[in-house]
């Protein structure tokens, strides 16, 4: 399904308000066993509504709805069992200081652990049905060739809730009336036109989207499936005739007021974690707390960064730009942690509030690396169309890049974000950094 712009499984959206709804039922049920309101339960109602919503949002921003979860129970029951406690945990701390009804910790645990038995036997149950095949996607591929060949690989992925039912070639598929009947034969829900180059059926493709069956080609179609775009089969016609909502004036406006409201605010609660930060690297090593760089921004324009130092003073004492390594010598031990956890990122706050950055979009690279990827990647230019952000599409998708094919799998992702960006996707990743920050797979 298209949400403003953005593509979302159908079987996560209903798997998702399935869950909320079990999640409040456990919470409810508990209540109603362990807690004594003097309103009755209505009082237990506004209670519960909290705790249970908070939950849910833990569940979306720690990644229990990604494929790599769904499909892993070991990843699965981490992520859920944290999510869980904080929001059960957070959500009665504030029902408990903000109202008048009492709250034992242990009810929060008694919740937390109920809460996590019902949605695993509900994500188990519903799992199990999503993979009968009666329940898939059913989708006919029309081409030839390697393009048919990437449609089929393609739904093959972690996750994928589609099924490619069968292959006609497009001189068959030209054929009066054929198309149609072999849709309807297999009873597909969805043609992917693997070839766009080749003649189209037009015949035929137009009296299958008369009978209701969804028409793709195969750009659209490993969008919507993968969250990257296909930098091999792109031009640029697929980034003036996008349709997303995000360029359009009353987007921006919410996006800046978005950048403004979140900054500010995390200025304020996390003050005495950079004043910590600060006194940190002070104490472990000699040099500034800060460091300053060049950087690439909005329509190519360079911009100084601000970041807590992470490294040694001497990091790059030739003058040459290098990419941090894994294990990295030129990191501090201090300077670790900061980028493990994400801190030493925070002092860009001040250029989202300056308005050079925003809080999400493209990672800002130095130019030495701009010029040299530019060189390399095709469309790298294009991801300086939106502002740079503190955290990303691809920073949530895809490990630290440090090499050219690291970067050429980003810029996929990149290139998604500036074709398909607004504010509903923006929150969406926003929440979902807590995962990186908390799981910081790949970071150097």
């Amino acid at each position: 399904m298209q949400m403003f712009g953005h593509s979302i499984r159908r079987s996560v959206l209903i798997l998702g308000a399935i869950e909320a709804l079990m999640v409040y039922a456990s919470i409810f049920l508990i209540a109603t066993l362990v807690v004594h309101s003097p309103d009755g339960p209505s009082g237990l109602t506004s209670a519960a509504i909290l705790p249970a919503v908070l939950t849910v949002a833990f569940m979306i921003a720690l990644g229990v709805y990604e494929p790599e979860a769904r499909a892993d129970l070991p990843t699965m029951t981490e992520r859920l069992s944290v999510a869980c406690v904080a929001g059960a945990g957070i959500g009665f701390g504030i029902v408990y200081l903000m109202g008048e009804l009492w709250v034992s910790p242990l009810y929060a645990v008694a919740c937390a652990s109920f809460t996590y038995a019902t949605v695993a036997v509900a994500r188990f149950a519903f799992s199990r049905i999503l993979r009968a095949e009666p329940f898939q996607r059913r989708i006919l591929v029309v081409g030839e060739g390697e393009a048919v060949t990437d449609a089929i690989t393609i739904t093959t992925r972690t996750g994928c809730d589609a099924h490619v039912t069968g292959v006609m070639p497009t001189s068959e598929a030209s054929q009066s009336g054929k198309l149609l009947a072999r849709a309807q034969a297999l009873d597909v829900a969805e043609i992917v036109v693997a070839n766009r180059q080749a003649p189209l059926p037009h015949a035929g493709l137009l009296d299958c989207k008369a009978s209701g069956i969804r028409i793709f080609d195969s750009l659209d179609f490993g969008e919507s499936e993968t969250g990257m775009v296909d930098l091999q089969h792109l031009y640029p016609a697929r980034f003036i005739f996008s349709r997303t909502a995000g360029y359009a004036r009353w987007s921006m406006k919410a996006k800046r007021l978005l950048d403004l409201l979140v900054s500010g605010i995390s200025l304020l609660l996390l003050s005495p974690i950079l004043l910590l930060a600060a006194l940190a690297i002070k104490i472990d090593s000699k040099g500034p707390v800060f460091y300053s760089q060049t950087r690439v921004g909005l329509l190519g324009k360079s911009y100084e960064i601000f970041k807590f130092r992470s490294m040694r003073t001497d990091a790059e004492a030739d003058g040459k730009a290098v990419w941090a390594g894994e294990n990295d010598p030129r990191i501090t031990r201090v300077g670790k942690f900061l980028r493990a956890t994400r801190i030493d990122e925070l002092p860009q706050i001040w250029n989202i509030l300056k308005g050079e950055m925003s809080l999400v979009g493209p990672r800002p690279e130095r130019p030495f690396f701009v010029d040299k990827l530019a060189e390399d990647l095709p469309y790298y230019h294009e991801r300086h169309r939106v502002k740079p952000g503190l955290t990303g599409w691809a920073q949530i998708n895809y490990r630290y890049g440090a090499s050219t094919d690291d970067s050429r799998m980003k810029l996929r992702y990149d290139l998604y974000y500036a074709k398909n960006f607004s504010v509903f996707l923006d929150i969406i990743i926003l929440m979902k950094t807590i995962r990186v920050v908390l799981w910081p797979d790949g970071v150097r």
